[in-house]
């Protein structure tokens, strides 16, 4: 599974750290991610996710890497090592859903001594890092409760969309996030049908974030600042 040439775009959400050690460990990594081998896992992993995002569409494709977010710095062991043995980013990939556009975002953690872990994150734009994403997950999942939707189990997410930049963000020195806000929709699948939830980001100063869910078919379907 092959994707197009792309020029890698490293950034750096939400990390107390530098997104590389050294240059030896950027070009080491820069290498690592762009090999064959890692390109066409990701990109397996891209096609699963998107067809269980979108199940009824038959044509899922990969089109291009969009862009790789770095979370924890990678770093290699021995000089033998094949996989980096530290480090958590995220692989965006731009898919074709039936002739439409859609985003997969797959999160790699390293481990030592054995390839990554890979695992499904939130499909589309959002800017929410993996722990903020599994705090408004949760509250997602209330708000469905609330509404009698009783099969939990087949809650899926669909796409999330940037709905409004807001404030702009900003890092301070020790890489903490102390203003900026901004607002996205999340569209999810749930006992039967598509409902959208518009979500609400502010940085609370402190290096966490408040979030507001609301579930745009229910009526007065609000929720309370939370943070993390």
């Amino acid at each position: 599974m092959n994707f197009r040439r792309f020029a890698l775009t490293f950034l750096v959400v939400f990390a107390a750290v530098p997104a590389v050690a050294d240059e030896a460990t950027d070009k080491r990594f820069q290498a690592y991610v762009t090999s064959k081998e890692y390109s066409n896992v990701i990109g397996q992993f891209a096609v699963l996710a998107d067809s269980l995002a979108m199940p009824s569409c038959k044509e899922h494709a990969p089109r291009e890497r969009a862009d790789l977010t770095i979370f924890t710095a990678p770093g290699f062991g021995g000089a033998e090592d094949v996989h980096p043995n530290a480090g958590m980013w995220r692989d965006r990939v731009k898919m074709s859903q039936c002739g439409k556009t859609s985003y997969q975002n797959i999160m790699v953690q390293a481990q030592a001594g054995k390839p990554p872990k890979f695992a499904f994150a939130m499909p589309g734009l959002t800017a929410a890092n993996p722990p903020l994403q599994d705090v408004v997950m949760h509250d997602i999942v209330e708000q469905f409760k609330k509404a009698g939707c009783t099969d939990l189990s087949k809650v899926v997410p669909v796409d999330s969309k940037q709905a409004d930049q807001g404030t702009p963000r900003r890092i301070d020195e020790r890489g903490m996030l102390v203003e900026g806000s901004w607002k996205e929709t999340w569209v999810m699948r749930g006992c039967s049908k598509v409902t959208n939830f518009d979500i609400s980001f502010a940085a609370d100063g402190k290096g966490g974030m408040n979030h507001q869910v609301t579930m745009v078919a229910a009526a007065g379907g609000g929720g309370k600042p939370r943070k993390k």
